[in-house]
């Protein structure tokens, strides 16, 4: 009521001086006996103006008091209400610097007096169930949570606490029920962590078929970039087919193979598995070979190794020709090669098809450029040792198995099981490629990390020239390049020992260059 009597006191205010200014004339006329003229009073109509501003300022000044007086309580209660909500909202603000600060015992203590002074029951109790995870207090967090877990605005929250104890505790299996919960009640929401969580619990669990139903929910929902849930899926698809051949459900593998290594040509491992599955070349009525089979195969690796060369794929490929001449097997490699000719990998398989076919001067032309640089690795050494051997250089061949010993392994090379197939991966490998492939794009190599064997690099009957007695029989290798070329009657080379380090290559590098000029001078003469 004072706010609406100010105005008409300034609007009589402003008329009072207006008049003041104007003159003093008598306009009013008050006759206390009309019969006696001279004891009229006269009031001049500025005094009535003031008067009555006087009386408005006065019943506005009496209002104010009596509803100053009366709210005075209420004002009072709302001043201690809001000291006590900042006191509140202080111990909030110490509870989350405490939590990041990683103080569980500061965090718990503010956290409860927050919860005596503020009046927030969703609010008191996240801010408690973190503090009480941070304390590895388990029961106490999941009783907070549940708590959220009774509200529909604050049910998410809680379903992703309860998640997340779940997968401390690996508890997988609980923390999947958390994340379907969460994605079936809240479709709509941007619930990441939902199908983050539900991934890894899968995975972990070796669920290949729920997590690839998984990827498709992140795919409509746009929760994952589509270059890795391509990759992903592949790996699934690999891990799921290696499974199913292992059960013996070929048929149900090769599909999945073969979808797995479309998806993803560079996935080496993807290739790999549907080569072996059609390198049995299912045989027709008349005992001949399926060459449609060999093609497909021939077609998928041909496709990887234009993206992603491997030399496991380059062995798978030689498998699928077993059964030509050499001539033909020449002609299939060559035409792989071309396929990617300037990767290393193309380079060391020309190397590897001269050396099949006793020419040593042109393996070490296709090795060059790779021996050229500081740290030739230990495969690339065994190979020039055996063209050194085939040219009857045993001092340049002892020397680069003395480099051998000391290079390091390729990673790849690793991928090789010598009593198995490659990629010969487990379970949990096969968990492990979904996200360092599926996420990056670089593949995996299990057996190194684990400082597994390998296959040999050279394994042919070359046992005396390469100083070794343990070399089996190259499968690859024809039997008479081997006889043209292996030397006869000469006493075989020690290994090299700590007392007999072998011979010095400290300028092996400088001098190949011109080595090989002079022996390929000596070839075309011939």
């Amino acid at each position: 009521m004072a706010r609406r009597l100010i105005l008409p006191l300034i609007l009589l205010l402003a008329l009072a001086a207006v008049l003041i200014y104007v003159g003093g004339d008598q306009v009013v006329r008050f006759e206390v006996l009309p019969e006696q003229p001279e004891q009229g009073r006269f009031i001049s109509m500025q005094a009535v103006i003031i008067f009555s501003a006087l009386v408005v300022i006065s019943i506005v000044l009496l209002w104010s008091i009596l509803v100053w007086v009366w709210k005075l309580p209420r004002r009072m209660k709302s001043q201690i209400g809001r000291k006590r909500e900042d006191r509140g909202l202080e111990a909030i603000e110490q509870v989350l610097l405490a939590t990041e600060a990683g103080d569980a015992a500061g965090a718990r203590k503010k956290a409860k007096q927050a919860k005596g002074l503020l009046n927030r029951p969703a609010l008191t109790a996240l801010i408690s169930a973190r503090a009480a995870e941070l304390g590895r207090e388990d029961e106490a967090a999941q009783t907070h949570y549940n708590t959220l877990l009774e509200n529909p605005k604050t049910e998410l929250a809680g379903l992703r606490g309860l998640a997340r104890i779940a997968e401390t505790r690996a508890d997988y299996k609980t923390a999947i029920d958390m994340a379907k919960a969460a994605l079936q009640k809240h479709p709509g929401k941007n619930t990441v962590w939902a199908f983050k969580t539900l991934f890894n619990g899968q995975t972990t669990l070796y669920d290949w078929a729920g997590a690839l139903e998984t990827l498709e929910l992140a795919e409509k929902s746009k929760s994952l970039d589509k270059d890795e849930i391509r990759r992903r899926r592949s790996v699934l698809l690999s891990a799921r087919a290696a499974k199913l051949m292992g059960d013996g459900q070929e048929v149900e593998a090769l599909d999945l193979a073969k979808k797995a290594a479309g998806m993803a040509a560079d996935f080496a491992p993807a290739t790999a598995l549907a080569a072996r599955l059609l390198a049995p070349q299912e045989q027709t009525k008349t005992g001949q070979i399926n060459n449609g089979h060999v093609k497909k195969a021939a077609h998928l690796i041909e496709k990887a190794w234009v993206k992603n060369p491997h030399p496991a794929l380059a062995l798978a490929y030689k498998d699928l020709w077993q059964g030509e001449d050499d001539k033909t097997l020449s002609r299939k490699i060559k035409t792989l090669i071309k396929t990617n000719p300037s990767h290393r990998e193309s380079s060391i398989l020309t190397a590897e098809l001269a050396l099949d076919n006793g020419d040593g001067v042109a393996a070490l032309s296709a090795l060059d450029a790779l021996l050229q640089g500081e740290d030739p690795s230990a495969r690339v050494c065994m190979l020039s040792a055996q063209a050194e051997t085939l040219l009857d250089n045993e001092i340049d061949a002892r020397m680069w198995q003395h480099r051998a010993a000391c290079a390091p392994v390729e990673a790849n090379w690793s991928d090789l099981d010598p009593n198995g197939p490659a990629f010969n991966y487990t379970a949990e490998d096969w968990r492990q490629m979904v996200f360092s492939f599926g996420s990056t794009g670089v593949l995996l190599h299990p057996r190194h990390a684990a400082y597994k064997g390998s296959r040999a690099v050279i394994v042919q009957n070359m046992a005396g020239e390469l100083g070794g007695e343990g070399l089996e029989k190259a499968e690859n290798t024809p039997k008479k390049a081997l006889e043209e070329n292996t030397p006869k009657e000469k006493p075989p080379l020690k290994a090299p020992s700590a007392d007999d380090p072998g011979i010095d290559d400290t300028n092996s590098s400088q001098n190949l260059a011109g080595r090989l000029e002079n022996l390929l001078d000596d070839s075309g003469k011939r």
